[in-house]
């Protein structure tokens, strides 16, 4: 059986598209392990990691759960002994196992349960996916060090959202092999005003009609009514994130082409700014949080990617098939 660890050095790298991309054009039967959760979504009221939800949805693997079984925790450790052993439990039948390691490469280190201990203990080749930004470029030779000190085999670096040739020419001149670059996918970016109501702690005050509504952008009306006017004409299908009480920029809003409004602070619109959502079928959300908190929140789940997304994961399928050199992971 064959398998490949899928590293980081930053968050957001890409791993979750690459993880996608590799089950869905393996030609075999692949099984994936994450061994520990991070961004997590309830279902069924346990909290699971949103990556091992993902691909047990897409690759018809029963027990989420177990795909992605362990919380880090640095005072609390589960030892890599139960890492492994959760691990062999999984790869039965399989022929091809996706192994996805934690958003920072630091993480376990002080417990000898990080990347490199886990990648040699399940005796599985690396592949390490980085974000063209110089912080990460920096950061895969100092993974590329590690690796070497351990002997553990670096296939190769993915670069995800790559801008053009000089990151690959970069990296091999100083002997690193970069097996992909994907370019920025915007349509990845997009996702539904319902999916809002899965990540917040929210209600749907007005324009309920809407929740399938799709958001391609995203802007914090915190600036001047004529500031956010001249915003708000240039972007499409957007989701706005302001305080209840910015009725103009609530208006303004909603005469563009806005998807929805997250209203933030625990104020209510006035009584106008409702009846006009419901009318144009634009949702109103409404949080107790404060507008960055909510911006944040916003931000994360850009990154995610709904299993019942069928068209985004196909676009996932064919980026890695068209812009990986799968035959050197498999």
């Amino acid at each position: 059986m064959n398998n490949v660890y899928l590293a980081s050095v930053g968050t957001r790298s890409g791993k979750s598209l690459l993880s996608i991309g590799l089950a869905m054009n393996y030609p075999g039967k692949v099984g994936f392990y994450k061994p520990f959760r991070e961004n997590t979504v309830n279902k069924n009221g346990q909290l699971m990691d949103q990556d091992a939800v993902l691909l047990a949805e897409v690759l018809k693997l029963e027990g989420s759960e177990k795909l992605s079984p362990y919380m880090y925790d640095l005072f609390n450790p589960v030892s890599l002994k139960d890492i492994v052993s959760s691990y062999d439990e999984l790869r039965k039948d399989k022929e091809f196992m996706i192994i996805e390691g934690s958003r920072d490469f630091a993480n376990g280190c002080s417990h000898g349960i990080s990347h490199i201990d886990i990648a040699e203990a399940l005796d599985a080749p690396m592949v390490l996916v980085s974000s063209p930004s110089f912080q990460s470029l920096d950061s895969i030779f100092m993974f590329k060090y590690l690796c070497d000190e351990r002997k553990i085999d670096l296939k190769g670096v993915v670069i995800n959202k790559s801008t053009g040739p000089k990151e690959k020419e970069f990296l091999e001149k100083k002997g690193i092999p970069v097996i992909g670059e994907i370019p920025l996918i915007p349509e990845l970016r997009t996702f539904r005003v319902y999916e809002i109501t899965e990540r917040m702690e929210l209600n749907v005050i007005a324009g309920r009609a809407g929740m399938d509504n799709s958001v391609e952008e995203v802007l914090v009306g915190a600036m001047s009514p004529q500031v956010a006017v001249r915003y708000m004409r240039r972007s499409k299908k957007k989701a706005v994130i302001t305080g209840g009480d910015r009725t103009e920029i609530l208006l303004a809003a909603l005469s563009t082409n806005t998807s929805c409004i997250i209203v933030t602070g625990g104020v209510m619109p006035i009584r106008t700014v409702m009846s006009r959502a419901d009318e144009l079928k634009i949702p109103i959300l409404l949080t107790n949080e404060d507008t960055l908190t909510a911006a944040e929140a916003i931000d994360h789940l850009i990154a995610r990617i709904d299993p019942k997304d069928t068209e985004k994961i196909d676009l996932m399928r064919k980026a890695i098939r068209k812009d990986v050199d799968l035959t050197k992971i498999w």
